[in-house]
């Protein structure tokens, strides 16, 4: 079996990844984003995430781009939406054979305790960056806004979409 490899550059992590740590859903996370920046996020895609054992996960995506101060706004959660459910799957008449297991995976897995990432991209995104965290700051539910280096980390290829 041959074996692809995805090839990335210094250029693919031109962005600015922010960390919240929210407890709430992602609806309201959304909506509490899109007040406190005066955007719009909107639910665009959903990002599927491969496992090695077939299964697959998938991770909200939304997106706005304010054309006025040319910024791309992305919000994903880093818990997955449940699995597809597999119409294959094989029941068994074991103890747990008729429960469904509600299975999730992380998007990145070193940083387990954050629940949302914001990934800004843009040309004058430095200019804005700090104004932006320190909106994040005042949403009533965010815990803690952090700024990540996405280069540091080990499952970087995962927020390349």
């Amino acid at each position: 079996m041959a074996k692809y490899v995805l090839n990335t550059s210094e250029e693919d992590f031109d962005f600015v990844l922010i960390g919240l740590v929210c407890l709430e859903n992602q609806y309201h996370v959304t909506s509490a984003v899109n007040e406190a920046l005066k955007i719009n996020l909107l639910l665009s895609d959903y990002l599927p995430f491969n496992l090695k054992d077939g299964k697959v996960f998938k991770f909200s995506l939304y997106h706005f781009l304010d054309d006025a101060l040319g910024i791309e706004y992305y919000l994903i959660p880093n818990t997955s939406n449940f699995e597809e459910p597999n119409l294959n799957d094989v029941k068994t008449d074991d103890l747990f054979g008729s429960v469904d297991v509600d299975e999730s995976v992380k998007l990145i897995k070193e940083l387990p305790k954050t629940d949302y990432f914001i990934l800004l991209k843009g040309e004058d995104l430095h200019n804005y960056q700090f104004k932006i965290i320190d909106k994040l700051k005042t949403i009533q539910e965010v815990i803690q806004v952090q700024t990540i280096e996405a280069n540091e980390l080990a499952s970087k290829r995962n927020l390349i979409f």
